[in-house]
Formats: structure tokens, sequence, C-alpha cells
């Protein structure tokens, strides 16, 4: 095509190119008319071995398609210049390196060595630094570049097992960002993706039916639009996987200021009592919400501050569960750790000072103030004595609770300058005594089910920072592998937060500017905001269920805030043939957070299970709407066709026997379908009611359907018919902050007719999820469905029966629609904690209403409330209790001894059984 986006004569250096992501980029830009270096070490995917035959495969294929392309077989650990050479050697110039390349060590924190943790970061991040570092000077000279570095969503959010990969992934963002800043005036553009696409890494962790929407040449198009000569953005991360292709960007609260000139006043519980207002992602008159590129103005945010009244208000609650705790601060001669001890020690803390430079002047400053005995010092060296550190701690005080991970140096340098020493140093004192503190105090921390652990980041490391690609590098890593341990952490208790102070000390005074120095931001004004980090106080009043762990803030000068991610809605493209035109022709939807459907993900599973549910819901919407769809039952948006053969695998779906005629043989002079097929128009339509725009932070993943109600039409639905099915939001409300709850209702009537055919309302929990004020709907509902119908507990049942459930009755039930993998796939299943798949919930109401319906006989209205799960071939156990025209009923799962559905009841028609 002539307007087609060619990389004729550009030179593209592409890492890790011998298989998945790697190889698909290789043979695009080959088609595309670039010359390729191929580079592949051909080990495993644990980084062992060496083949060149991967590498020789990838250019072999290129070249038999008329391509050039080279191979390299160079590690980028070991040998990145050569990498970069091979390119030089051959084509005389690098205009484009994918940073790809990658291994795995995935094990959990508790069983991590330290050569499991390194060998990842020497693969992902300083692999990536090498051969940057090498390809960076013809970039400049040229003055053109294009630098993909891959992260992940593990990277971004965490991941359990992951603690090695989230950390060099986030550090290949921090290192991206500040490589973008510096190399923007001489044309070279770098930007991160993180991808959940179908590879060596992927295939054995995550289910087929998803691996095959997860094809690597799905990733493809955005990396070649981002790198052509003609794209000029800089500085971006994507999230892309199944044809989502979506920006993600820091959100910053407006957060909260203090006054912070007296100490007495600028306290925790002074932070404790506005916490609600650090949180809030609300503007206030001082400060706005921003999605920022760089620090906060703290210089406005002071001056600010300052103008407030010196007494901050201290609220009711007093920080006491710090009293008696040992705390081991790293880099506490001065600065910030200093500060940290004092303020630690003044809540009635035993501090361990730890700091190679004379500890025992802060030691003898606090016993001085708050008692002997209460600080100790200690001057091991925190990367490679760690063990020794926890040793003297336990030796004194016989325990430790908490960990901040304070300790750093600075070797700033502009990229092009930059020695690997000055890299290597600065990863190792930040990254790599993180890791080592951490590894030494998880084992107590898991032992006694809690613990508290502070690591320090920095505005560097989540913003990047001109000459600074070393340190933003490591504490953009450190951001990564806590969220990491936050996770692993949960279970036991165990808080990972991390912070982003902004202070003058000895390490950043060298930085600062005239007026900063001027504004003093002293050490103390961070110092409250640790302490609270480590007390019980905060954790009570968090309203999250894990409470406040795996949360990122920054503060400085009297000024808290919480910083997190935002992700575009993005752009959706279901064709199997994507293209970089099409990604361009798309930008301003990938980049849009305006339209009010911007989602907030907080962990990994939660960001791609979004993803995929976004592509999903594009599926549906498609087979709904008829295009590209000629067998469907679907003719338009909200429209259902059905038959009798629809009709008889739903019955046979709900347990129909071949002797019970009338539901399954369509001469059958009774033949009928049963009333509660009611529910599949309501079930198939459920997408038109578009909930991920209802709430904030909706995640199909957390939803949890409540309580279905319907009312027939007629009390015999018609065996074929064409319907439309119309749905609006009738409430959607907010939880306390935990949950939001959204009740919709679907009319479906019949096209031919007009006649009403059903009238469904299903209400719908979405845990995590949040509805503002301006979003609540309120709206009237059936009155039947609102009714509490409670089973009789001292009362026999008028009607009671045990039904067996068929092992493959989810498998046959799916064929009226029902098409959630939960109810069929393990590993779905596994993923989601549940030991197999299960019976969808609308089933086992079928199940049961069949059984009163031959009872008592025909209903027009009924009402379930869904309170457990049901295994397929478990056995369910039905009680009813008729009251005049109502029955109410009650399943259990008798296998299990479980309610399965409760607050139940069917109102009988006139012709019913008496």
């Amino acid at each position: 095509m002539s307007n087609q986006l060619s990389f004729k004569d550009k030179v593209v250096v592409i890492t890790g190119a011998g298989g998945g992501l790697g190889k698909a980029y290789a043979l695009e830009y080959a088609k595309r008319g670039a010359n390729v270096v191929v580079n592949d070490l051909g080990g495993t995917l644990k980084g062992s071995g060496h083949n060149a035959k991967a590498a020789d495969l990838v250019v072999n294929e290129i070249k038999e398609n008329g391509g050039i392309a080279v191979a390299n077989y160079d590690s980028v650990t070991d040998n990145a210049n050569n990498i970069i050479k091979t390119a030089i050697d051959n084509f005389d110039t690098i205009d484009i390196l994918i940073n790809n390349a990658g291994i795995l060590r995935d094990v959990s924190f508790n069983k991590m060595s330290g050569k499991d943790f390194q060998s990842v970061i020497d693969v992902h991040l300083n692999g990536a630094y090498k051969i940057t570092k090498a390809a960076w000077p013809y970039m400049r000279e040229q003055k053109f570049g294009r630098i993909i570095n891959t992260c992940s969503p593990a990277g971004l959010f965490g991941n359990f097992g992951q603690s090695n990969y989230s950390a060099a992934k986030l550090g290949l963002v921090g290192f991206a960002e500040t490589l973008a800043k510096e190399g923007y005036k001489y044309n070279i553009l770098i930007n991160s993706i993180a991808p959940l696409a179908r590879s060596r890494m992927t295939e054995n962790v995550l289910p087929a039916h998803i691996l095959k929407q997860l094809g690597p040449e799905k990733i493809v198009p955005l990396v070649l639009y981002l790198t052509h000569p003609d794209t000029k953005v800089t500085n971006s991360i994507f999230e892309l996987a199944a044809g989502f292709y979506g920006q993600i960007r820091w959100e910053r609260s407006s957060g909260q200021i203090f006054n912070p000139t007296d100490p007495n006043f600028f306290t925790p519980e002074a932070i404790l009592n506005k916490w609600d207002q650090i949180i809030y992602l609300e503007d206030k008159p001082f400060n706005k919400t921003q999605h920022p590129y760089q620090l906060s103005d703290y210089n406005d945010l002071i001056t600010k501050a300052k103008n407030l009244p010196i007494q901050n208000d201290q609220g009711k609650t007093k920080i006491t569960s710090l009293k008696d705790k040992v705390v081991i601060i790293t880099g506490a001669g001065g600065g910030l750790g200093k500060s940290h001890a004092l303020w630690f020690a003044k809540y009635g803390a035993h501090i361990v000072i730890n700091d190679i430079k004379n500890p025992e002047l802060v030691v003898n400053e606090i016993n001085t103030k708050f008692g002997s005995g209460t600080a100790i010092a200690d001057n091991h060296n925190i990367i490679t004595e760690s063990q020794e550190i926890v040793e003297n701690a336990m030796s004194h005080f016989g325990k430790i609770d908490i960990l901040i991970n304070n300790a750093g140096i600075l070797r700033d340098r502009s990229f092009i300058k930059m020695t690997d020493n000055e890299w290597d140093a600065v990863l190792q004192v930040h990254l790599g005594a993180t890791f080592a503190m951490c590894k030494a105090v998880w084992p107590i921390f898991q032992k006694q089910e809690y613990g508290y652990i502070i690591n320090t980041t920095s505005t560097s490391g989540i913003y990047g920072n001109f000459g600074q690609a070393n340190y933003a590098a490591a504490k953009a890593a450190i951001l990564g592998f806590s969220k990491t341990l936050a996770v692993e952490g949960s279970k036991k208790n165990i808080k990972v937060n991390i912070i982003a102070p902004h202070a003058e000390t000895a390490m950043t005074k060298t930085i600062f500017g005239e007026q900063e120095l001027k504004n003093h931001f002293d050490a103390s004004q961070v110092s409250p905001f640790v302490v609270l980090l480590a007390s019980e106080e905060l954790q009570k009043i968090s309203k999250l269920k894990t409470g406040v762990t795996g949360q990122l803030f920054e503060v400085g000068g009297g000024w808290c805030g919480q910083t997190r991610w935002e992700r575009s809605s993005g752009f959706v493209a279901l064709s199997n043939d994507i293209t970089p035109e099409l990604i361009k022709q798309n930008w301003s939807e990938i980049t849009n957070f305006n339209n009010g459907k911007s989602v907030h993900p907080q962990s990994t599973n939660e960001s791609s299970m979004a993803i995929l549910q976004r592509v999903q819901k594009a599926v549906m919407s498609k087979q709904n709407s008829g295009e590209n769809n000629n067998d469907s039952k679907s003719t338009g948006p909200g429209t259902f066709n059905y038959s009798t053969k629809e009709c008889i695998l739903y019955n046979l779906g709900l347990g129909a026997k071949s002797t019970e005629l009338q539901y399954v043989y369509e001469n059958d002079s009774k033949f009928q379908v049963l009333p509660t097929y009611a529910v599949i128009p309501f079930m198939q339509s459920t997408i038109s009611l578009d909930m991920d725009s209802l709430v904030d932070n909706f995640n199909y993943t957390m939803l949890l359907h409540g309580e279905q109600y319907f009312k027939l039409g007629s009390t015999k639905l018609p065996t074929n018919a064409q319907l439309k099915t119309v749905a609006k939001p009738l409430q959607v409300v907010d939880k306390g902050g935990k949950a939001a709850v959204i009740v919709g209702g679907f009319e479906t009537y019949d096209i031919k007719t007009k006649q009403l055919f059903a009238y469904n309302e299903g209400t719908f929990f979405i845990r995590g999820a949040k509805v503002p004020s301006a979003k609540q709907i309120n709206n009237k509902r059936s009155p039947f469905a609102i009714q509490n119908f409670k089973a009789p507990v001292s009362q026999i049942p008028d009607f009671e029966i045990e039904i067996q459930t068929d092992k493959d009755q989810a498998a046959l039930y799916r064929l009226s629609g029902d098409l959630n993998p939960l109810h069929i796939d393990p590993a779905v299943a596994k993923s989601v904690k549940f030991p197999k798949p299960i019976l969808h919930g609308l089933c086992t109401m079928g199940i049961t209403a069949k059984a009163i319906y031959e009872k008592y006989g025909s209903y027009d209205e009924l009402k379930v409330r869904f309170t457990n799960v049901v295994f397929p071939g478990n056995k369910l156990k039905i009680k009813a209790w008729k009251e005049g025209n109502i029955v109410i009923f009650q399943t259990i799962d008798v296998t299990r001894d479980v309610v399965v559905l409760d607050n139940c009841a069917l109102k009988l028609v006139d012709k019913a059984k008496l």
C-alpha cells in the first residue's frame, strides 16, 4: 500500500529475537525494508546454554522472504558492544534498538537466592543498559534513534514469585524515562511497553483460550509505529495484549499539606487525621490531581503549607503501637535515616542505627534523649553483611518489627559519560542492598506473621531525571520489587510500602536549586509519614482489604500525596491482521484519558484480566451487531434469535432426560422451553449495560452476580422467536468505598409481535469498584425483586427433593450461551482460586426452578440470591415452602453442605397446581 509505514534502509537491532516477540519484530521490520540484526544467545528460558540455531533460523526466514538480516549470538550481559558492532560492521549504523531479551527465574521470595535475583537483573536491566550504552553515541551523532524497553505487568504492579523480574522490568521504565529526557534534543525517542504476549514465558502459565488471543504478532504493530521516523512519541508507557492498546501513566493525588514548622504539631497523628485527603484523587484549592512527568512543585507547596496554622489538628487517635518495636534503619548515620531514627525513638521504639560511617554519634544522641539502650550501632555492609545486621538486632533486642531501607549514593552523570562502575555502584547500593536486607528479615517476619518494610524510591525513579540513568533505574527497580513483596507478604500480614522523599540531605544537597535550599526541605518533614506507615493505627483505618500495603507515596515539605497508575480505555483491534497504520489511525483512542473510562489497575491479574475483558467486550459487541457473523443468533445490537434446537439444548443443560419428551422432542404435543429460559437473552445482553462506565475502577474478575429476578411476559414462552433486549441501569450505588452495586433492568420483547417476552433484573457486586456521587443512580425496582423471602427455619418444607447434577453439566449448559471459561477451563478456575470449574449460578437456578415448576406448575415471577458455588457432579437439595401463591425455596449443595441459593421465591399463576 502506498501509505505503508516504511523502514527501508533503517538498521534495527533486536535482542532475544530467536523466537516469540523478538522473532515477530524481526520478520515485520525486514518485511518493511529494514536491515535487521537478529540477536539471540539461544539459551533456555532460565538463561542457561548457548545455541546459534535460533537466530540463524530467523535470519534464514527473513532472507527467504527477500529481506536483509544478520545473526548475532552474543550475550547482552557479557558482550553487548559486539551486538552493536555487528550492526555497524554490516550496515554502518544503528537506528532502532528493541531491548527484548529476557529470562525467568520465578520463585517465591522466601526461596529466592541472591543468584536468582541478580541473574534476572543482569539480563533484563543491566543487559539493556550495556547495549543501549553501546548504541547511544551513534544515535547522538546522527541525531536519530528509537529505543523500546520491554517492561511487563509484573513490573508495573508486582506479581507473586517474580520479585526479581518485577524489579528488573520496572527498572527498565525508570531507565527509559531518563533516557527520553536526555535523548530528546538529539531526536532519540524512547518508550516502554508492557506486553502480555504468548511466548515461552507465558505459554506454561496461561490457559489455552487466552493464549490463543495473545499472539506476539499483536504486539508488533505498536512497536513498529513507535519506532517509525515520523512518530514523535517519547517518554511513554503502553500496555498491550490480544489486540488491546492503551497508554498507562502516573496519577498523583492532590494530597494534603501541613504546616511543617513545628515538629510538635507536624506529627504522625496529624497526618493520620487527614489520611483520606492524602489518598483522595480530587483537586483541592492548594493543588490539583496531576498526571506528572516530574516531581511536585515542592517550593509552591511548602510556601502554602507554611501559611497554614502551625498547630495542625492532631485528631483523636494517638500512635502508641510503636512502643518497644524494633526498627532497623540503613543509612541512619545522617540525613533522612537519622531523622527517621529520632522520630521512631520518640514513639518508644528501639533502633538499630546502621551506617558505614560512625553510627555511634546518632546512637549517643538518641540514647541521651530517650534513654540508655534505646538505640544500638551497626556498621556492617548492607549488601554483603545483611544477615549480620539482622543477627545484631536479634541478639540485642530479641526481635525485629520494622525495616527501613534508606541507604543510598549518587553517581550522577549524563548517560553518554556514565561509566559501568558508576552504573553498577548505584544499582548495588540501592537495589542490591534493598534486596539483601529484605531477604534477611523475611524469614523472621514470616515466622511471627507480621512485619513492616518501608523502601525508599525517588521521584527520579518514578519519572526519570536527566543525568541519573543509574539512580532512576535503581529506584524504579526498588518500586517494582516492593510491589511484589507486598503481594507475597499479604498472607503473612507483612506490609510493604514505598516512599519517594523530597528532603535536603548530604546526598541531595548538591542537586538542589537555590530556591529549594532557601526553603530548606528538612528531613524531619518526611519522617512523621514514615513513622505512620509503620504503625498499626494506620492499618486499622484503612478501607482496603489488605490494609495499606504496596502503595507509593511522595512526601516532603509538609506535603503528602499518593501516586498510582492510570490506564486509558484504549483501543481494541479485532482483526487478525493488525498493522502499524491501524495504530496510527487510532492513536487518539489509544491515548485517550478524557472519556471517563480510564482504569486504575492495582495488580498484574487485575490489569491483565481487565485488558482481556475489554477485548471480550469488543468481541461480544461485534457479535451482537451481527457484523461479520454469518451463523450468529444475533442480528444486531441487543437482538437474540432462537429456535427449537436452542430450547432443547437449554432444557438438557438443566438436566432434562430423553424420557421427558416435552423438553427434548420438538414434535411432542407438550413441547416447551423451561420458564427460566427468560434469563438467556438477558445473559447475552449484559454487555450493553456498559458497567465499566457506570463505576470507577471496574474489573470483570471482581464481579459477582448477586441476585436475579425475572417476570415473564407469558406463562408459556414461545419455542422460537426473534427478540430484542433493551438494558438500562436501575441502581448504581457505592458500598462504603469497598465495592459497587449495579442493578440492571433488561426488557426483552418479541420483534414480530411487539409483546413482552420477559423482564429481568440482575444485581452485580463489583469488589474494589467505587461510585462517586455524580454517578450514583437509584431508580425504582420491581417490588417482588426487592422483597425478602427468608426460608423458614423451624417449619418443615412442603416439598423437598434431591437432584444429582452431572459432572458434565457445565459443559452442556455452556451451549446456551455461557462462554465464561470459569465454567469449563480448569486453568482459569485455578487462577481465581477454585479447585475446578464451577457450575453457572443461573444453571443452578434453572435446575431448582425446574423441580418446583414440575411440582407446583406455572409461575410468572422468580427471584433468587446466589450465595455459594456448585461444582458439577455435586448433589443438590431443594426445599420449598408454599404460602398461598408464593413458593419460598432454598437450594443446598449437599456434597459441600453449603446454601447456594437463598432468599428465593416464585409467584404461581392462577392455573398453577394447588
